[in-house]
């Protein structure tokens, strides 16, 4: 199929000067961008009370509650006046601040909010622990539904290890329903969204340890954690959720760098698991780590939001975002706001960059908009970001007279971005714009009067005042815009689409290729859909790298677009086969234990992976004891993957030996050549 699109030779020349690709940020943006601040390290204290929090933290820190204030980046009565006003924040036995996120009230199994929820598209199920939003950026926030051993944290202060519990909606610990797994997947959407502006990748895929670590100061590559459990054996509370303020750039100092992470967020007391509540207490947590206080009124350290008649009803992230649809950072610009922090500002200054403007912001630097072609109609798709206030990204189309109709959607599923577009003609001129009330999204439909390249700009918009309705401030977003217009005269150059494989096993790298794509011209872009549900990519080289991680079979397309406006496409097909199935066991660990009564006795907590590395809930372990005691002994992995064993008693002191002789798992074949027994001395 051939996709015709055409710009006149002044947009053309003005595309090549710039490259075409290398658009530069948006002067709203430029304006915003601030770099990390570089901080002392933090004043070293010793406090008597393990927690604190009102005027007795304030009296726990003391003559050094200047140096805490300042390290936070505010003043000693700012910092007081916060302590007083919100009990959930509090001040540990080292000077630090952390929130404990306090319910009032329960937090309901459904809302208002989540129930007019749109459905995202779901990616493979299989694929529920290999999500990635922005695979590649050099920050991480990871999303850990899997369960977690910790120990040697902030949360460890009396040594202990705390075991936290996996996601579990159907009291099944052993295995994901297919609920749950959908579940996830749609949690995971909203809180990247939520942090769409942001060079973050938010991630359901375990990430390497140093993709989370930070070294030092110079190590650009880090990120923090959030746990999504129970409070059960990790923190006796009735709250959503735990996080320390500011650790997100922790080097570590005279601790080591992931001591006050991660962040916790407890689903089974927000509505026991509900989407939209664990979702907003994730990006509420993760903002925590990111430098960011509550948001609350001169009477609450909360704020649940407003309503108003005719447009959307909007929250603060970082206050209380349960109940209402559109839920947005903030610079307190709302009515009787007791916290004026620039969220943006605050959270890149404890390094979470802002990302770079993905599409030019004029007409000059406008990039076209691909448009298949088929029965004289042009009709295509692009997705972009509102990165930030004053953002415009701008699309250029080249039509025959008549009817066009354009839209903008939001993201699907807790869309952030409040979108306008617009309608603009050769000169830049608007020619017609839409914005509904109580709408995200937008459509508008006009009759062209003649042939001629025309433009579709995108922003993002506030509505109402400060009392009922909200700025454009954190009017940020993903957007997908989509048009229909009569096809333009022209002749399209020839696209052709090559892979370096075409099937494999999973994961399967292919490079493909689209430099054999003939015209005329020179090329204005390139616009790569891999098909398999990760980001579109766009870019000035012909060819491009991926890696597809499940089996299935996808069609990757090219659109490439030649320095005449002129479009074609072309498709391929990767067919991707599942793996080697086998299972292994990563990890033993080993304990012993005395009883003057019963004797010696040990425990070992064994952790079952695929040949990938990814846990395995739901494995039959079959081990044997031996050494000071013999037993043949079967377990089942928890949703963490993790399998107890424990020994019959001894009445001597010996060493004791698990050796695991076989997993059984629908599929997998046990790969006993990885670390099949440990042992244990008393």
């Amino acid at each position: 199929m051939i996709n015709v699109t055409r710009l006149p030779a002044c947009l053309l020349a003005m595309l090549l000067a710039i490259g075409a690709l290398s658009l530069a940020v948006g002067e709203a943006q430029a304006q915003r961008r601030v770099g990390e601040k570089l901080r002392p390290s933090f004043p070293g204290l010793v406090l008597s009370m393990k927690q604190a929090s009102g005027q007795a933290a304030i009296d726990q820190l003391s003559d050094r509650l200047p140096d805490v204030a300042h390290w936070y980046g505010t003043s000693s009565e700012d910092l007081k006046r916060q302590l007083l006003r919100d009990s959930r924040m509090r001040v540990d036995s080292t000077g630090r601040l952390l929130f404990v996120e306090d319910l009032a009230t329960p937090v309901a199994a459904a809302t208002a909010a989540q129930s007019d929820a749109q459905s995202g598209a779901l990616a493979s199920l299989d694929q529920t622990f290999l999500l990635n939003s922005r695979p590649g950026a050099a920050r991480t926030i990871y999303l850990d539904f899997n369960g977690a051993t910790i120990s040697g944290t902030a949360w460890n202060s009396n040594g202990n290890t705390i075991t936290a519990e996996g996601f579990d909606l159907d009291g099944n610990p052993a295995a994901y329903s297919e609920a749950e797994l959908q579940r996830i997947q749609y949690i995971w959407q909203r809180v990247a969204e939520d942090y769409a502006p942001f060079d973050v990748n938010v991630a359901t895929e375990p990430p390497a340890q140093d993709a989370l670590t930070r070294s030092g100061a110079g190590d650009t590559m880090f990120g923090t954690t959030v746990v999504i459990t129970k409070t059960t054996g990790v923190y006796s509370c009735n709250c959503g959720g735990i996080a320390y303020v500011g650790v997100f750039n922790d080097a570590g100092g005279t601790r080591h760098p992931n001591y006050y992470k991660p962040a916790f967020v407890f689903y089974d007391k927000l509505g026991s698991g509900s989407e939209k509540p664990v979702a907003e207490a994730i990006s509420h947590e993760a903002g925590h780590n990111m430098g960011l206080h509550h948001d609350g009124t001169s009477t609450s350290a909360y704020y649940a939001g407003h309503d108003a008649e005719g447009q959307l009803s909007w929250a603060p992230i970082m206050g209380v975002g349960y109940y209402k649809p559109l839920v947005q950072f903030s610079n307190g610009g709302y009515a009787d706001a007791n916290n004026r922090e620039d969220d943006f500002a605050v959270a890149q200054s404890f390094g979470l960059p802002l990302r770079n403007d993905d599409h030019g912001s004029t007409t000059a630097s406008a990039r076209p908009l691909p448009t298949p072609t088929s029965n004289g109609i042009a009709q295509g798709s692009i997705d972009g970001v509102i990165e930030a206030a004053g953002d415009r990204d701008v699309f250029a189309i080249h039509s025959a007279a008549g009817p066009i109709t354009a839209a903008v959607a939001a993201a699907s599923r807790s869309g952030n971005a409040d979108l306008v577009i617009s309608l603009l003609d050769a000169a830049g001129q608007v020619l017609t714009s839409a914005n509904p009330a109580n709408q995200l999204g937008a459509t508008l439909s006009y009759n062209l009067p003649a042939q001629g390249t025309y433009y579709l700009e995108v922003r993002g918009t506030g509505h109402g005042d400060a009392v009922t309705g909200y700025s454009d401030y954190g009017s940020l977003g993903n957007f997908r815009l989509q048009a229909s217009h009569a096809t333009a005269d022209g002749v399209a150059p020839s696209a052709v689409l090559s892979a370096t494989v075409a099937s494999g096993t999973a994961p399967v790298a292919v490079t493909l290729d689209g430099a054999h794509s003939t015209d005329d011209g020179r090329v204005a872009f390139w616009y790569w859909d891999f098909g398999d549900g990760t980001s579109d990519q766009t870019g000035a080289s012909s060819s491009v790298a991926h890696v597809y991680r499940a089996a299935g079979s996808f069609v990757a397309r090219l659109t490439f677009v030649d320095d005449s406006g002129l479009a074609a496409t072309a498709t391929q097909t990767i067919t991707v086969t599942s793996a080697v199935a086998s299972s292994n066991v990563q990890n033993i660990q080993m304990t012993v234990k005395v009883n003057k009564k019963r004797g010696v006795s040990a425990k070992a907590v064994v952790t079952v992976t695929n040949q990938s590395g990814q846990v395995i809930p739901g494995a039959v372990v079959q081990a044997l004891w031996s050494g000071a005691v013999s037993k043949t002994a079967v377990a089942r992995a928890a949703k963490t993957g993790r399998a107890s064993f424990a020994s019959p008693a001894s009445k001597t002191p010996g060493c004791f030996t698990l050796t695991v002789t076989g997993i059984s798992t629908a599929g997998l074949a046990f790969d006993d050549t990885t670390l099949p027994s440990a042992e244990v001395c008393s």
